[in-house]
């Protein structure tokens, strides 16, 4: 995989990181506005900041407390902490300990102290286009994926998700990509005709890995590993990092290495909840998530090799494939979400090759 350097990170991210703050999360120009109107909105933060109230944040993630990720999300909780004098205070709960994402999604909506690390294929419920971020081979690695977020496309999600009451803390937790884990080697798609494979449900999932010639079915990862063991399914469709941290090795021989979707993870919360805080507490907010993000993301990156190699050396083949069939499998799926002149709207923004 390609290194993003940290130069271009802050180019991609600047548009959906800082500036988000003053558009799309908590300084719209209806709340400037109200500011001129009513004696100022800033002022009144101000002194929210001023009289030392903390403000507390849960934030709920299917992640354990072992996997690299929650490593990223703690370190950010700690920087925030750090940067506001403990007057913002993030809280992380792994293993869905408050509940499931959706659940916790439409708490965040209802104003409560909640953020969740979710993806694009949850957001698509309320901005149906980001979707195509959790599409088969939309990207080949981190780079593009960052390039894809600093298009005017991707920052008018942003602002359409404030716009349905969710702020976007950062969208570039990456985990790495996804490939099948089974029982068999699938070297092509029709390898994997009549295969079930376990993938999350939303709609860039399940018609990516359907186009790709396998029965996708929907259960929660913590049963994926039963399921397997007891061939109630076949195999699934993960990344490295939630493999190694779940023994998937214990019950799966191959890796078919399709890596077919770069997995970008995001944090969110209400925009209502976020609107509570201080305009500089806002910005901290943004500004460590998203550096912290990119720190975690090269940490991943670098663990890949390793994280193989503990496959590997725990009994599992990898079996390399030609990617290219795969990439035109599934293209299908693209025009049944209506999303093929989308793809190439993003590729053109973003320059990056098709």
């Amino acid at each position: 995989m390609k290194k993003i350097s940290r130069r271009d990170f802050l180019a991609a991210s600047a548009a959906v990181g800082a500036a988000g703050v003053l558009t799309a999360c908590g300084g719209s120009s209806a709340s400037t506005a109200g500011t001129a109107a009513s004696g100022s909105t800033a002022g009144s933060t101000a002194g929210s900041a001023a009289s030392g109230e903390v403000f507390e944040l849960k934030l709920s993630t299917t992640q354990t407390d072992t996997s690299m990720i929650y490593q990223g999300l703690q370190a950010a909780a700690d920087k925030v902490a750090e940067d506001t004098d403990g007057h913002v205070k993030v809280t992380i709960y792994p293993s869905s300990q408050l509940g499931g994402e959706e659940d916790m999604i439409d708490q965040a909506l209802q104003g409560m102290g909640i953020a969740v690390l979710t993806d694009a294929g949850r957001l698509s419920s309320y901005v149906n286009d980001i979707g195509i971020m959790n599409m088969a081979y939309i990207v080949d690695n981190y780079e593009d994926g960052m390039k894809l977020m600093a298009t005017d496309t991707f920052k008018g999600w942003d602002a359409d998700l404030a716009n349905n009451g969710i702020c976007g803390l950062c969208y570039n937790y990456y985990d790495g990509a996804r490939s099948f884990m089974g029982h068999k080697a699938y070297k092509t798609p029709a390898d994997l005709k009549g295969a079930v494979i376990r993938t999350p449900g939303a709609d860039p999932y399940v018609e990516s890995i359907s186009a790709m010639g396998a029965t996708p079915y929907n259960i929660a990862w913590s049963e994926v590993y039963n399921g397997i063991q007891t061939k109630s399914i076949d195999g699934c469709e993960v990344q490295y990092t939630s493999a190694v941290s779940s023994k998937i090795y214990e019950v799966c021989e191959y890796v078919s290495k399709t890596e077919h979707i770069n997995l970008f993870n995001m944090v969110i919360c209400g925009q209502a909840w976020f609107d509570k805080l201080p305009a500089e507490y806002q910005e901290v907010m943004k500004k460590d998530f998203n550096d912290c993000a990119y720190n975690n993301a090269q940490d991943i990156i670098a663990a890949q090799a390793d994280m193989e190699k503990t496959l590997t050396d725990n009994g599992m083949t990898i079996v390399e494939v030609d990617k290219d069939i795969f990439r035109e499998a599934v293209k299908p799926a693209y025009e049944k979400l209506g999303w093929t002149e989308l793809r190439e709207q993003l590729y053109k923004e973003a320059g990056v090759e098709a």
